[in-house]
């Protein structure tokens, strides 16, 4: 056990008894637990299945339940679009029953919640709150099944963790029905990004004001909830000096993102796609990847053309390439996938995977993922942008910001693949290994524990 105080925790509620219902709803998903004596932790996130953010919280999955933890997962919807009436969901089930949890709970977003929502936010910021408050808002309205709140009072809840400030309202609140307002569950909070950069970046609407908010409201509205949170995780070097600036009294760990070897080893061992990938892009639909692919096909592919590669854009990112850049994906449709179940046989196929970024905050999970799968990569300065730079090139490792400086470094890792694909794994190795990352989630949580011991003395 690494994390010392956590392990105390452990010792001291080994005799703990527990009164686990059984069964599950159909919200739920029972999976046979190691100790039904062992505390938990209640994981909260978005539902964002087979994402960047889906494979940090896969991550944290796997970290507790090294560390002795069951752990209970809890889907929290924030925007109408999911709705709980919507077809989206068809699609979403599937995907969040790979986050691995013992337990799986979707927080139903319904129409009558969403309306009370609507009243009680506006209520709460007298009609002048923030889309990030918004937001917070709607999330905080949805509800979990009576079944899932009742299997929590039974169980011993050693821990909160929650994934980006979106959540954090309701993940709150759900404390506050387990622990009173005393608050003794500690809260530890991943913020992933600075969600006030990417709202601005995607213009967002403030439902009040019917425009766009200020930067600077959006931060006030996103740092004055964060301070509710025990301690903050960072996935990014720029997130955390962003935020240690802001909130100098709370406690901030930087935890680089890993890859669960598993991943790994799927992709090693899953049937590859039919012919031969030379270049591999995969994006979901944001508008870095937009824009990415905008100067990709631009730029870059008029100076590989003649090479005859063959290229496979995988993801949602078809949908916004088919919107908004008609033209190329006329020209290039064979190209283009659209989203996928199942990734692995598209990497296992790949010869090199590349990341033409040209915008993007917070930090690329696609980057690590490649890096971590030994496959050659090509990449700019944005697709490493939050991870430290310098032990990046002493591994190694260039950015290609310039179209043809881009073109002859797809060319040099197709022509020499074992060389590209070996500087790509120890990249890896040496800034995003598992042990490093979960020694940063060792900090994180020691911290947590033990302003919960001091608060209980």
């Amino acid at each position: 056990m690494s994390s010392n105080v956590l392990g105390k925790l452990l010792r001291e509620t080994e005799s703990l008894p527990t009164n686990e219902p059984s069964g599950s709803t159909s919200h739920s998903q029972a999976v046979p637990d190691a100790s039904r004596k062992a505390p938990a932790v209640i994981i909260v996130g978005p539902p964002w299945p087979r994402s960047g953010t889906a494979r940090v919280m896969q991550s944290q999955v796997d970290y507790y339940r090294q560390r002795g933890l069951r752990t209970f997962f809890v889907v929290v919807p924030f925007h109408q679009m999911y709705m709980e009436s919507k077809p989206i969901w068809n699609e979403l089930n599937e995907g969040i029953q790979d986050l691995g949890a013992d337990r799986i709970y979707i927080a139903a977003l319904r129409s009558k919640n969403y309306q009370a929502a609507k009243y009680a936010t506006s209520l709460r910021h007298a009609f002048g709150g923030t889309v990030l408050d918004w937001m917070i808002g709607v999330g905080r309205s949805a509800r979990l099944p009576v079944d899932a709140l009742q299997f929590f009072r039974d169980s011993t809840v050693a821990l909160f963790h929650v994934n980006h400030v979106y959540t954090l309202g309701f993940a709150l609140q759900l404390r506050h029905k387990l622990a009173g307002w005393g608050g003794e569950i500690p809260l530890v909070v991943d913020t992933h990004d600075v969600q006030s950069h990417v709202l601005q970046d995607k213009s967002e609407i403030n439902p009040w004001t019917r425009k766009p908010d200020s930067l600077e409201r959006m931060i006030r509205s996103e740092v004055s909830l964060l301070k509710k949170a025990d301690v903050l995780v960072h996935l990014s070097v720029n997130d955390f000096e962003f935020f240690c600036a802001r909130l100098p009294t709370k406690p901030h760990v930087l935890a680089m993102p890993t890859i669960d070897e598993s991943f790994v080893s799927a992709v090693n061992a899953s049937a590859p796609w039919p012919e031969t990938i030379d270049l591999l892009f995969v994006g979901q639909s944001h508008r870095p990847n937009l824009e990415a692919m905008k100067w990709f096909f631009g730029e870059v592919w008029p100076l590989l053309a003649g090479r005859h590669y063959k290229l496979k854009v995988v993801g949602a990112v078809e949908m916004f390439v088919r919107q908004f850049l008609p033209d190329v994906y006329r020209e290039f449709r064979p190209c283009f996938t659209g989203e996928v179940a199942d990734l692995a046989p598209y990497y296992r196929a790949a010869r090199c995977v590349i990341a033409p970024m040209v915008s993007g905050t917070g930090i690329s999970i696609k980057t690590i993922e490649a890096l971590a799968l030994g496959k050659p990569f090509v990449g700019t300065s944005k697709s490493y942008r939050g991870m430290p730079l310098e032990k990046i090139r002493e591994a190694g490792v260039h950015f290609h910001d310039e179209p043809q400086a881009f073109a002859d470094a797809v060319a040099h890792a197709l022509a020499n693949e074992a060389e590209a694909a070996a500087i790509s794994r120890t990249a890896y190795d040496r800034i995003f290994s598992t042990e490093a990352a979960f020694a940063s989630r060792d900090e994180a949580i020691d911290i947590a524990m033990k302003k919960k011991l001091r608060a209980n003395l």
